[in-house]
């Protein structure tokens, strides 16, 4: 379980913060292809406010000129003819039946005119419901604009509480690694010290035996040969104590090195469950030093997501706060444009009341007349169709402008429901952290534990290693013991060379005496043989 749970823990990080990375990239790529789009819809709004403005100055500027020429026929008629009631007293009858049919198609245009007037009225009207509805659906995504990004807020305030709770759990976990590995350094190097100890002193029992050894059985030998030499008398005594003594020290010897074979088994025991539990401790400090990289490494993809999404918490108020002043100029705009429009729909409306007067009440003479209807007809013909050609091409723009405004409306929106896309996305994100903190704490206790097992471990080990240093004194003291025993048994391997020297003196001196007796015998027997010789002869 230990082995398959770092693996786990390496992928689930890097899978999560691929994620986050595909996430915040796509969402930077969005909102920059936002702000692409909401700058060129601000420069068409601008350029078609500019065409707009362009067109409503033309407009005035057609009225100020027809008001003028309206002012310039009137004196020609005052100038020519004398007040206007006296020349339309003065005018024949033929003339009266023209002027009648051109009352009814300035009556008639002027009816149009109206008409257009109260379209123009209607689109107006329209125009400002319209404004109404995007003035609120502004202010709805204000307020949910202002919502998310307090929720984002929020938050970012919990990242950063269990960013800092992180980094304190991680520099407590790396404290506690630092510390148990200076104690695990320590251990080893008293450990290698008490085996180069427990090795030396292992060499020098065993020489020491082996010495010991020799030196018994070189004396074993040589007092069995000389055992084997003597004769059975005057130091038969002396024979039937050294075997006793010899089989002593055989079996004090056989002791000796089954106690020394066995206190070196149990010293390669314990070399070897050392080194089994070193291999293990280095183990677990491997995996609780990469579980400590893996955590640095998790804690620095949390800064690089904190930042990213603080940097895309700026881009969106960037392009909130430009949203709000492109609405509020588009708003602005459509008001100067809404006040400009009533005003030239009023000065067409004054303008054409005065010219169904001045026809109504003008008279004169008959060429005058003629001339002055011309003109006034070409001049009323020409610019009424431009000022309603203008009118109509201002309400098209205003609809298109309308239009604009609605699809801007759309994209805010879009862009209202891809934030609460984004923001539940990051609530689930918010939750997984908060799991994966979770486990992150329940993983710390488990390394609490293991730690405490390590130093319960560890503890265990520094028994052993005053259990090792406590046998390696008695090994000392059973070796100083033996070579106790070995200068006692060199003592009496000398006194027994030296009785064996003796006892093979007295030998010789007993084979001389021997010979000697033999000689005096034979001499004896010789001396005999002759007496008798001489005794037997007469």
């Amino acid at each position: 379980m230990e082995t398959r749970s770092p693996g786990l823990n390496n992928m689930k990080p890097q899978s999560l913060q691929l994620v986050l990375e595909e996430q915040v990239l796509a969402l930077q790529q969005q909102m920059a292809e936002n702000q692409a789009a909401s700058w060129r819809k601000l420069k068409n709004s601008q350029e078609a406010q500019q065409r707009q403005a362009t067109l409503v100055r033309k407009l005035q500027a057609k009225v100020l000129q027809y008001r003028s020429w309206c002012q310039e026929l009137e004196k020609r008629l005052e100038a020519t003819g004398g007040p206007i009631p006296q020349r339309w007293e003065n005018v024949e009858e033929p003339n009266l039946d023209e002027l009648l049919v051109r009352l009814e198609e300035e009556q008639q245009r002027c009816e149009s005119l109206a008409e257009v007037n109260t379209q123009l009225r209607l689109h107006m009207e329209k125009a400002d419901v319209v404004n109404k509805a995007l003035r609120e659906d502004v202010e709805k995504l204000t307020v949910d604009w202002s919502r998310a990004r307090d929720e984002l807020m929020r938050k970012e305030s919990q990242w950063q509480m269990e960013q800092e709770f992180f980094k304190g759990y991680l520099k407590g976990e790396h404290g506690r690694l630092l510390s148990l590995w200076r104690e695990v350094v320590t251990f080893r190097r008293h450990f290698l010290e008490m085996k180069s100890a427990t090795d030396r002193d292992l060499t020098e029992l065993k020489a020491e035996h082996v010495r010991l050894s020799g030196s018994l059985l070189t004396c074993c030998l040589r007092l069995t040969v000389g055992a084997q030499s003597r004769e059975p008398n005057g130091s038969g005594r002396m024979d039937g104590r050294e075997p006793a003594q010899l089989l002593l020290l055989l079996a004090k010897t056989q002791e000796l090195e089954k106690e020394a074979h066995e206190r070196s088994q149990e010293l390669i025991q314990l070399k070897s469950q050392g080194d089994l539990e070193k291999a293990e401790l280095q183990d677990r400090v491997t995996e609780l030093s990469a579980l400590l990289t893996q955590s640095q490494k998790q804690n620095e993809d949390h800064e690089k997501m904190i930042k990213a999404l603080r940097e895309t918490v700026e881009i969106l108020e960037t392009n909130h706060t430009e949203l709000m002043e492109h609405e509020a100029s588009l708003s602005r705009n459509a008001q100067e444009e809404k006040l400009s429009l009533q005003q030239v729909i009023k000065d067409i409306t004054q303008v054409m009341v005065e010219e169904g007067d001045n026809i109504a009440q003008g008279s004169g003479h008959e060429n005058s007349l003629e001339l002055d209807s011309s003109i006034f007809s070409q001049f009323d013909y020409q610019d009424a169709d431009k000022a309603l050609t203008l009118v109509r091409s201002v309400l098209t723009r205003r609809r298109q402008a309308v239009q604009d405004l609605r699809q801007q409306l759309a994209g805010c929106q879009e862009a209202v429901n891809l934030l609460q896309q984004q923001h539940d996305q990051w609530e689930e994100e918010g939750k997984a952290l908060r799991q994966r903190l979770q486990k992150l704490t329940g993983e710390r206790d488990t390394l609490a534990a293991q730690t405490v097992d390590l130093q319960g471990e560890v503890d265990s080990l520094s028994k052993e290693r005053e259990l090792l240093q406590k046998a390696r004194e008695e090994l000392r003291q059973q070796l100083e013991v033996l070579e106790q025993e070995a200068w006692r048994l060199r003592r009496v391997n000398v006194e027994l060379q030296l009785q064996g020297d003796s006892a093979q003196g007295q030998k010789e001196e007993q084979q001389e005496e021997l010979h000697l007796a033999v000689r005096e015998r034979e001499r004896l027997q010789s001396s005999q043989l002759q007496s008798c010789r001489i005794l037997k002869t007469p």
